[in-house]
């Protein structure tokens, strides 16, 4: 049976009963405290706000003059200044009961709701965590930590906290919570949903919250968002529209509308619905961001440089405004604009503070990150800016950005320059253009790289006699094209390195054709190229060659550099039909609920809880690997030591959320 932490059926009727039971017999103070705890509810889960919750303190301490060592008392009237946003006074009483009783499920729920009143998300997680542990059937406690987690992942935008936040709202969904929690559990599990792909079913939540005219309004906000993101623009605007037409002033929505159209191509009406918003409230952020988009797209360069100024002057922190602004820089040509603004930018860096509410250094990163984008489009002409920004800074981190950067405007220079020769590989081709092709292959797109490879033989007799002095006679002739041959095949086998360099799909197709139907040293190349994709056979074949050469040595140091890294492998949950058991505990897939099987050991998911829960004291030694998944302490966040077995944070975060991504996945089936 589903129990609850806090009293919450025929409310009203009980808290009528309770309180003639107090009139009757206020000398028992077992009923008040009763009464206390109905109200807090009522306040707290039930609409009932400030004044119930002052009328619970009042009841709980009543209660406490008689008897101050009544925990129960102490964990109401907390709660019910946490209800009152009574910070100080809350952590009074939540205090004492900690230290009288601390393990109480309602003195937990309290704690993480103050925490959360304090905006210590984390602990207020942590709290809620503890509440759920000694009520794990009770509603309140999985509901309360589903949105604590929702509300730590916003600021992180961490998919793992918003898998346990989906898991816990669906286990307060399966718990059997009051009708009137309903609406916003659908709205919570509606909200998850958007939030990790999963569009349809996002959209069916919102579609029943609906149907509750109490909150039909905001389903179809999010309705719109949902269409929105799915890129179904006309139809977000047909949400958005409905509405509008209970809420015309909500300028979040108008400003929403606004990116619709624009999305749509629609710029007038884009425009329109971001004057709406700006009417109703001048500083809007994405209101004012919107305009400055939109003008920009109807050709208004300046005045939407104007706009993205503005508001630039307001929120130097807005990302989106700042690159529009500096795309639009580059747009009309504006270099003098682009090199004073990473000089600025580099320039006051080191004098920046680390940390904040507003981190101004790591704002100032993303500025530079996105200038230096525009310095790349715009060519090799402004390469000088960026090797100068170098020396206005001490920070290593920004000086081996720039840095890159500069290395990234040659290599785009080289690459274009080899790209145009390589589309007339009859004129050019020879070993010098290949070895550029090479050292250019990770920004040569393959269609160019294709082009260069095709030669004829008529393009090898041009080469002959357009290339060397004029030949005496016909054998000088003979060995001119013999030299072009040899140029030709040493360059067409450097694009066949340049292809495999770069691993794509149509590449990997290409190879494997040359390697089969070139003569021996193309294939050689052409295999050489597949082995940098990792294939076995084209490694195999190398090898043999290496062997009949003798150069087994030399082959194998040339592969050593070049092979892909080979991916570490992700553990699988063991069948119950298989006979295995935990490394770690000695438990058997029948005593457990899963278990987890990688490269060299398999983990119960009660071992995982216990590292997962312990894993500060848990550290393996530096040089370790992860037994399930071969990942270093480089390769991960950190990598932790359990009864002899080491397991990494990534494989650790799988294998807690297998439960649960199992358990939201036949809830959301079967909704």
């Amino acid at each position: 049976m589903a129990s609850s932490v806090l009293p919450h059926a025929k409310l009203d009727w009980t808290i009528s009963k309770l309180e003639k039971a107090v009139a009757l017999h206020p000398e028992d103070l077992g009923v008040r405290l009763d009464l206390s705890r109905a109200m807090l509810s009522r306040g707290w889960m039930h609409g009932g706000g400030e004044p119930d919750c002052t009328t619970a303190l009042g009841l709980a301490r009543r209660v406490l003059q008689d008897d101050p060592t009544a925990v129960g008392a102490l964990v109401v009237a907390g709660a019910a200044l946490v209800g009152m946003e009574r910070h100080e006074a809350a952590e009074k009483y939540l205090s004492q009961a900690y230290a009288a009783e601390p393990d109480r499920a309602d003195l937990f729920l309290a704690l993480g709701a103050l925490e959360s009143l304090g905006a210590d998300l984390g602990a207020a997680v942590r709290n809620f965590e503890r509440s759920c542990r000694l009520a794990p059937e009770a509603w309140e406690t999985h509901l309360l930590l589903g949105r604590a987690l929702m509300a730590l992942a916003r600021e992180g935008r961490a998919s793992r906290l918003i898998e346990r936040a989906s898991y816990h709202l669906v286990r307060a969904m399966r718990l059997d919570p009051t009708p009137d929690q309903h609406p916003k559990m659908l709205r919570d599990m509606g909200i998850c949903c958007m939030q990790t792909g999963r569009t349809k079913e996002a959209q069916r939540f919102f579609v029943r919250l609906r149907e509750n005219p109490d909150h039909a309004a905001i389903a179809k906000f999010y309705l719109g968002v949902v269409a929105y993101d799915s890129g179904k623009y006309n139809n977000a605007i047909q949400h958005f529209r409905a509405y509008l037409r209970e809420k015309p002033d909500d300028t979040n929505v108008l400003a929403k509308m606004a990116m619709a159209w624009f999305q749509m191509g629609d710029f007038s009406k884009a425009r329109s619905a971001c004057n709406k918003a700006l009417l109703v409230d001048p500083a809007h952020l994405q209101a004012r961001y919107a305009l400055g988009c939109t003008l920009l797209e109807e050709g208004d360069p300046a005045e939407a440089t104007k706009v993205f100024r503005s508001t630039l002057r307001d929120h130097p922190e807005h990302m989106p405004t700042y690159v529009e602004m500096v795309r639009t820089r580059r747009h009309t040509q504006d270099s003098t604009w682009l090199i004073k603004a990473l000089q600025a930018e580099a320039g006051t860096f080191d004098r920046l503070p680390p940390g904040g509410k507003v981190n101004a250094r790591d704002m100032t990163r993303k500025r530079i990150s996105t200038l230096l984008d525009e310095f790349r489009a715009v060519g090799p002409s402004l390469l000088s800016p960026v090797l100068a920004a170098i020396d206005l800074t001490q920070d290593e981190g920004l000086r081996f950005q720039l840095w890159e950067a500069a290395c990234t405007m040659v290599l785009g220079a080289v690459a274009d320059a080899a790209a145009f020769r390589l589309r007339e590989p009859a004129r050019f081709y020879g070993p010098g253009l290949g070895l550029e092709a090479l050292s250019a292959a990770a920004v040569l797109p393959d269609p160019v790289l294709t082009t260069g490879l095709k030669l004829e033989e008529a393009d090898l007799k041009k080469a002959a006699v357009d290339r060397h002095d004029p030949a005496a006679d016909v054998s000088a002739h003979r060995e001119n094209i013999t030299k072009e041959r040899r140029r030709a095949r040493a360059y067409q086998a450097l694009l066949l390195l340049a292809i495999g360099v770069r691993r794509s799909t149509s590449g990997k197709a290409l190879l494997a054709r040359w390697a089969i139907d070139a003569d021996s040293d193309l294939s050689c190349a052409a295999w050489a190229g597949l082995a940098m994709y990792g294939e076995p056979i084209a490694t195999a074949k190398l090898a043999a060659m290496a062997a009949e050469k003798g150069a087994t040595g030399v082959v194998d140091r040339l592969l050593s550099h070049v092979m892909p890294p080979t991916e570490a492998p992700s553990p699988r949950r063991v069948e119950s039909s298989e006979q295995t058991r935990c490394s770690t505990c000695g438990s058997g897939a029948s005593e457990v609920g899963y278990l987890m099987a990688g490269s060299h050991a398999v983990v119960c998911d009660r071992c995982v809880i216990v590292v997962g829960q312990h894993r500060s004291t848990l550290d393996a030694p530096e040089q370790a690997c992860c037994s399930l998944c071969s990942r270093s302490a480089f390769e991960a966040r950190g990598v932790y030591s359990y009864n002899g077995v080491e397991i990494c944070s990534t494989c650790l975060d799988l294998s807690l959320g297998q439960l649960e991504r199992e358990e939201v996945d036949r809830f959301l089936s079967a909704w």
